[in-house]
């Protein structure tokens, strides 16, 4: 009766589960699909935080393709007219150059360029002589003699980009690239519009084979991710799956046997995913996926209580249900670690697991008994084949053996073992897109955008004076080679004291070379009047006037206002050690902070798994007392499985010189669920043919599923699937060493027998 109660009560916590989940789905809740979201959110970073979220708002959206090759110009108007049709661009760049002339004609006379502010009377003499009779040169005797504004836009507007046949063009040695730059109608992580983005780019490539195309933009590589996934789904996945399928056929031979084993799996994700989409309000694909393969591991539960029923079907499953509620109890405490540390990201994946753990077990425990089976002859043959590996006593020589080898593995991982938590080993592009990005970034002279300082002042004055300050500094270090590239508002925007020094240089030069041109040019001296005249009441060019104009639009994310502090972003290019180290030194000054984004990132990866190794060694050490208290003296049965698996892995990984990641050590979490389950039910059942051939298919399902993604060409996937092959194949070849001649039922019998003697 109660059985039953308890039954119906989880059915309709199913059935309510279902209806969160459709709910999550119908309104559309985001899946968020970055990997920053495992890692921790500090106070002290929300500068960096901040600034990271506007560069990303104002890069991951747009997209630039060069062209070049024979009838460059009609094609490149043609990709345009294809994209636009496509649906995939909410707009395009504009095709005029983006010189600003009506913008800055009024502040002309406090722009000066370093050439003129620190030109002699007689350079200003010959600039002004030069523009009058130059053919082709549009001078301005009265607003602009000298050409202020032309140098000014020459000197701190112009970039490797010209425009030439209506559009604009990138100019080398060896070729003309004809640029296309444009922001994306839609998420560059939205499959539909990558698909509809590549499939018009790879028409127009095949129709045009004598063009060169070069690629940059955040939606090809997220592109070139999700073909890779797809490839995988389709041969690693199917595969594995396929294998699973036909292990299990091969050892159950009932269909319906088979599919009582995917309830618990099933049952445990629709109730992990609701609870925990409803709890965060989105859910992290990296927690879908981790989450869904610990929660494979809930098949162990189905396979323990099927192999007990298809070989004992007399035996009272009153003996199975103490293991398996240590087994849960185990894999809870050994994931519920991610709680610990304080992590959204890692908190969201530890209730995913621990929910969905909870909920297939319950399946098992309420459901599975319910639904009546039939044996087949063929599954109690093969048990009784696989129960004759076991060791006893009397193989001393391989207890010795085996000691060794997990006393030379443990050596090995102290004393050569590893980390390397570097973000850009986890970039799965192919490096072919790789190349076309950094070729891009070089003929545009665009800094990568993830290396900036960041700076910050009482004032927007101050702001800017202490960027020209630092622009000296990284003028000199360009001028060098020993940095790239840089880009910051006070490039365009000088501050008001420069300026206003600026205005005091062009009254000064007015003064001694004016007459001098108007003489020599045969002018009337009238003239001067005029021209003087420009230089009253001249306006002061401020950074909201710039950004507030359509040419200032680029500049927008580095310049902002945090807590009402005014902040401003230097983006730096590719910087060698003595560029770096200056840099470092520069961002040593009171305001002034430097960020290495990938850099950061790796080390925060670092952090994470430091953080998640201790507490796992405290769960772990928790464990110990647990089943030493339980086992006595054979609680080193039920840890030599998962300890011994973990402790070889990491042997082999430092052998062959594999640095640990993040994602190795998640795959060690999965070893050591699967492992704690084996050697529990290993302690439990030593004698029970029907235990080892649960932890058998376990073992081999597992491998099917998580090992087969060693060969996935998605570096995390990747790291993930190794740590699994090794693990799970040591945790199988482990367990007969496990594994005792007599029951803990029975020990417990003979204790007992004992005591009434």
């Amino acid at each position: 009766m109660i059985r039953s109660r308890g039954l119906l009560l989880w059915l309709g916590v199913i059935l309510v589960s279902a209806v969160l989940l459709g709910i999550q789905l119908w309104r559309g809740a985001p899946l968020d699909t970055r990997i920053t979201a495992l890692l921790p959110e500090s106070a002290s970073n929300a500068l960096f935080q901040h600034t990271d979220q506007r560069l990303a708002d104002a890069f991951e959206q747009r997209f630039l393709i060069l062209v070049t090759g024979p009838g460059d110009v009609a094609a490149t108007q043609e990709l345009r007219r294809r994209l636009q049709e496509s649906g995939v661009v909410a707009r395009f760049d504009e095709q005029s150059p983006p010189r600003p002339d009506h913008l800055l004609a009024p502040y002309r006379y406090r722009l000066l360029p370093p050439t003129l502010a620190q030109g002699t009377p007689e350079d200003w003499i010959k600039r002004g002589l030069s523009r009058l009779f130059t053919p082709g040169v549009a001078g301005d005797l009265v607003h602009d003699p000298f050409g202020l504004l032309d140098a000014w836009l020459s000197a701190r507007l112009a970039s490797h980009v010209e425009w030439r046949d209506g559009g604009p063009v990138v100019t080398t040695p060896k070729a003309t690239w004809r640029l296309i730059s444009a922001t994306l109608a839609a998420s560059p992580y939205d499959m539909e519009l990558q698909r509809r983005l590549n499939e018009t780019l790879d028409r127009f490539t095949a129709d045009h084979p004598d063009l060169t195309l070069l690629r940059s933009g955040l939606v090809f590589h997220a592109a070139a991710g999700a073909r890779q996934a797809q490839r995988e789904v389709t041969t690693i996945g199917v595969g594995s799956l396929l294998g699973v399928l036909l292990m299990l056929w091969l050892v159950f031979r009932r269909p319906a046997l088979m599919a009582t084993l995917l309830v618990p799996v099933a049952s445990g994700l629709l109730f992990a995913s609701a609870i925990t989409w409803t709890l965060f309000g989105s859910l992290n694909l990296i927690t879908l996926a981790f989450g869904a393969s610990l929660i494979g591991i809930s098949v162990d539960y189905a396979l323990h209580l099927q192999c007990m029923r298809q070989l004992h079907p007399h035996r009272p499953l009153s003996a199975l249900w103490p293991g398996l509620f240590l087994s849960l109890v185990s894999s809870l405490c050994a994931y519920l670690v991610l709680m610990a540390p304080p992590i959204p990201g890692l908190r969201q994946m530890a209730t995913f697991t621990a929910c969905g753990l909870f909920g297939a077990w319950l399946s098992v425990r309420l459901c599975l008994p319910c639904i009546p089976l039939r044996s087949h002859p063929a599954t109690q043959a093969i048990a009784l084949r696989l129960n004759s590996l076991r060791l006893g006593p009397h193989h001393r020589n391989a207890y010795v053996l085996m000691l060794l080898v997990l006393l030379a593995a443990l050596l090995l991982a102290i004393l050569a073992g590893h980390s390397r938590h570097d973000l850009r080993q986890l970039n799965s592009s192919p490096q072919a897109l790789i190349d076309q990005q950094q070729r891009v970034q070089a003929l545009l002279g665009q800094p990568a955008g993830f290396r900036y300082l960041v700076l910050q002042a009482d004032a927007p004055e101050t702001l800017l004076q202490r960027l020209e300050t630092m622009d000296a500094e990284l003028s000199r270090l360009h001028h060098q080679g020993h940095l790239s590239s840089y880009r910051h508002l006070a490039q365009v925007v000088p501050s008001r004291a420069t300026q206003e020094s600026n205005l005091q240089t062009v009254t000064q030069r007015y003064q001694s070379a004016l007459p001098s041109v108007l003489k020599q040019a045969g002018l009337p001296s009238e003239q001067a009047s005029r021209i003087w005249a420009t230089l009253d009441k001249v306006p002061t060019l401020t950074p909201d006037i710039w950004l507030d104009d359509d040419a200032g639009e680029t500049l927008r994310p580095l310049w902002f206002t945090l807590n009402g502090t005014p902040s401003a972003v230097i983006l730096l290019g590719d910087l060698d050690n003595q560029g770096l180290a200056k840099v470092q030194a520069l961002s040593r000054a009171p305001g002034t902070l430097y960020r290495d984004r990938v850099s950061a990132l790796s080390s925060q990866l670092e952090q994470l798994s430091t953080s998640i190794i201790r507490w796992l060694a405290l769960a772990m050490f928790v464990l110990g007392v647990a089943f030493l208290w339980r086992y006595r003296l054979n609680a080193w049965r039920v840890l030599l499985p998962p300890v011994g698996a973990v402790i070889l892995t990491l042997g082999i990984f430092a052998a062959l010189q594999i640095g640990l990641s993040l994602f190795h050590l998640l795959g060690l979490l999965l070893v050591l669920g699967i492992g704690l389950d084996a050697g529990i039910f290993s302690t439990e059942h030593p004698d029970d043919p029907a235990a080892w051939l649960a932890i058998t298919l376990s073992c081999a399902s597992s491998l099917l599923a998580f090992g087969l993604l060693a060969f996935s060409a998605t570096p995390a996937l990747h790291f993930l699937g190794t740590t699994c092959l090794i693990g799970l194949t040591a945790t199988w070849c482990l367990v007969p060493f496990s594994r005792s001649s007599k029951s803990l039922a029975a020990s417990h019998t003979e204790k007992t027998s004992h005591g009434h003697r």
